[in-house]
């Protein structure tokens, strides 16, 4: 027998009162069952979130790992291409032996204007693009004389290097008139 029978058996408590308290007690554990609900569900969104926000971690984790190893990959080929342009350079370059003509071009900063003493048959050909000086930017930084095939090549790398190239039309006349004077 329940407290609800003994009360009722006692005849402290009526009927009507009884089940009034019958039903505000089942209203009570529906409430307290729907807070479970609720409280289970309000943990599964919870778990939802996290598990989202890890996930977003880790996916800005990969993306930043992913950009250092770009950046990584890019200084390699960058070191690769300076000492691969800096071997080509020394490889071909055209020995400049005494000259008397000053040939005029800009230096690598491309604000001041330098000279280079060169034969006069050199002279003409880089006038006449037959030939290409670039900068050799190694640790005393000179300037050599390249061949235009071996320009296109640096030019596909490093065209910073190159600091005189005639692409003008080639006048063989003019160029035949000086050396037969």
């Amino acid at each position: 027998m329940n407290l609800r029978d003994q009360l009722l058996k006692a005849g402290l408590v009526d009927k009507k009162r009884a089940d009034q308290a019958a039903r505000e007690q089942k209203q009570a554990q529906k409430q307290a069952q729907g807070h479970q609900v609720d409280k289970a569900t309000r943990e599964r969104e919870e778990a939802a979130r996290a598990e989202g926000e890890r996930a977003e971690r880790e996916a800005e984790l990969v993306r930043r790992r992913k950009e250092s190893e770009t950046r990584e990959a890019e200084r390699v080929a960058a070191t690769r291409a300076l000492l691969s342009s800096r071997a080509i350079l020394r490889q071909n370059r055209i020995p400049v032996r005494g000259g008397a003509q000053r040939f005029y071009h800009l230096s690598p900063d491309r604000r001041e204007c330098w000279k280079l003493q060169v034969p006069e048959w050199m002279a003409t050909d880089l006038r006449c693009g037959r030939l290409v000086i670039a900068w050799l930017d190694d640790d005393n930084s000179q300037v050599v004389v390249i061949d235009p095939l071996t320009a296109n090549r640096i030019e596909a790398v490093r065209p910073e290097v190159i600091l005189f190239r005639n692409r003008g039309p080639i006048d063989t006349d003019a160029s035949q008139q000086l050396y037969e004077d």
